[in-house]
């Protein structure tokens, strides 16, 4: 089972995805993470590319292995943690910019 950490970061991207955009609300993020828990409302009724091991199953056994199929997940995760960083980061310093 791939190891998700609930971060919500990629739930937060939903809506820099062409196929996904439809699940995203105003902000970007999924109109079903839960932002208080980075949970998923809908957890047992997802979309199937939400389920990295049933995507994995169904699509891409056939072109990976699961080992590279969850290293290429995971690099893409901490990506969106690190951009997630970033961006707080850069909030926090604009808000405290226009404080003065």
């Amino acid at each position: 089972m791939f190891p998700c950490e609930q971060c919500g970061c990629c739930c937060r991207l939903v809506g820099k995805v062409s196929f996904a955009r439809h699940l995203a609300l105003d902000d970007g993020s999924c109109k079903y993470l839960d932002k208080e828990t980075n949970l998923c409302k809908i957890y047992d009724e997802r979309p199937d590319f939400c389920r990295v091991d049933e995507l994995y199953e169904n699509v891409v056994s056939k072109y990976m292995t699961r080992e590279k199929f969850y290293e290429l997940n995971k690099k893409a995760c901490k990506k969106f943690q690190a951009d997630e960083r970033l961006n707080n980061g850069r909030k926090s310093l604009d808000n405290l910019q226009n404080r003065n």
